[in-house]
């Protein structure tokens, strides 16, 4: 299969395109026909950092169908339309194929494109962890947030109770 790699001897970004094995899903494992994926900081930053994935294959946020599952698998069925995001298993989405385990994964609604899903997963937990774990907002709360953009905003001007700048 064809995947984006990150080649430390690339030059100059170090990541270049080419052949490598097609992933095998384990027992606890989904296989993930990739149709579309977004690049986000946490790929950048990775990179910047040297945190590079055991595959060599970056790409955190996907969007696809399932291909086929391992045995423990209870969620998912090959074909299944599924949104993900893979930076806590191991990234992988710039690649025609990902596995990831069925917890970084959730189908995908009819109505949302491919490509329009692919760019949902890191910014919507990255709003979640921002507003519960970190804002320990409560049920009832008013919030004002100053915002000037980014893949968080749209999550953070759809909730109720929440006022922007």
């Amino acid at each position: 299969m064809k995947a984006v790699v990150y080649n430390k001897k690339g030059l100059p970004d170090k990541l270049i395109y080419s052949d490598v094995d097609k992933p095998v899903p384990n027992d606890n494992e989904v296989l993930i026909k990739v149709l579309a994926v977004s690049v986000n900081a946490a790929d950048y930053r990775s990179i910047r950092m040297g945190f590079i994935p055991k595959r060599k294959v970056f790409g955190a946020d996907i969007a696809g169908w399932v291909e086929s599952i391992g045995k423990n698998i209870r969620q998912f069925k090959p074909g299944d339309k599924v949104i993900g995001d893979l930076s806590g298993c191991g990234f992988g989405g710039f690649a025609e194929y990902a596995v990831a385990p069925e917890k970084a994964l959730i189908p995908k609604r009819a109505k949302i494109l491919f490509d329009e899903a692919a760019a949902l997963p890191m910014a919507a937990i990255t709003t979640l962890q921002a507003l519960r774990d970190k804002g320990n907002i409560q049920k009832g709360q008013q919030v004002l947030i100053a915002v000037s953009g980014g893949g968080v905003e749209p999550f953070l001007s759809s909730l109720p109770n929440i006022s922007m700048l």
